[in-house]
């Protein structure tokens, strides 16, 4: 029987990435996102026996009940890799230009819509020998990144998520564990500013006249890596790896580097 991967914010980005990819390896793929439109051109890329595809808000309980059953009766009950993916960052700006109205979003999806997903997919999980629970975070939630507060405050949440939960699920027999990339080349990259006066740090320009994007390629291959690592974080690039090593044991040289990458804009 072929294996399944239930995937968040599928339409676009990481999602659709991993969802081509598991799909061309065989894999009956469940493709979620509150964009109805872009779940449709992605099933139809991939073909429509190789896949589902249904609207999921996060933030709504109910929506991932529905989900659930759905993708359930698809893979007969079963889930190898619940890829908890769907994040935002509506608008990059300072902390108080933010409209709370956007905080309050970001908090919804990020990281509402994560402890959705580890509730709703619980039962498929505990139902499928060897199965991941696997989180996006973000190297923004393990350093300190001025100009998306909230954001990368909600990437910390669902890295600290990730750590109880990969003790609390161990008793069913599940893994969990995250990725946490560094720049990548997705839909969050298009951010807006709060303000026409100040550039933001996600835009494509900023970004690449500091450090490295990478194509959601690079990602994908950590996807397929946690499937048979027993590692719980997976990062994303170099820039990821020395940023996450120096946050652990020389936080300080992280915070000056923080303050002089983004001195132009939000310092």
């Amino acid at each position: 029987m072929a294996k399944s991967i239930f995937i968040t914010g599928a339409a676009s980005g990481i999602g659709k990435a991993t969802a081509i990819s598991f799909a061309e390896k065989g894999w009956n793929v469940g493709l979620f996102d509150i964009n109805e439109e872009g779940l449709k051109e992605v099933a139809n890329e991939i073909g429509h026996n190789k896949c589902m595809y249904q609207k999921l808000d996060v933030t709504s309980i109910q929506e991932w009940k529905e989900a659930e059953k759905s993708f359930s009766e698809y893979t007969s009950g079963t889930c190898n890799i619940f890829f908890n993916n769907a994040g935002i960052a509506n608008f990059a700006g300072a902390f108080e230009d933010v409209p709370v109205d956007e905080i309050y979003k970001i908090i919804d999806v990020n990281f509402k819509g994560v402890a959705n997903g580890c509730i709703s997919m619980l039962s498929l999980l505990k139902n499928t020998e060897n199965s991941l629970l696997l989180n996006t975070s973000s190297v923004a939630g393990l350093v300190p990144t001025p100009g998306i507060a909230i954001y990368g405050a909600t990437k910390h949440a669902v890295s600290s998520l990730t750590e109880s939960l990969r003790i609390e699920y161990e008793r069913h027999g599940i893994r969990v564990s995250e990725i946490n990339p560094w720049f990548t080349e997705t839909p969050i990259l298009e951010a807006r500013n709060v303000s026409s006066d100040m550039q933001s740090q996600w835009e494509r320009d900023f970004v690449n006249e500091r450090t490295k994007i990478y194509p959601v390629s690079k990602v994908v291959d950590k996807v397929w890596l946690a499937y048979k690592s027993k590692k719980i974080h997976h990062t994303v690039g170099l820039e990821a790896n020395l940023a996450s090593f120096f946050m652990r044991f020389i936080p300080s040289f992280i915070r000056r580097m923080s303050k002089k990458l983004f001195k132009d804009t939000f310092i």
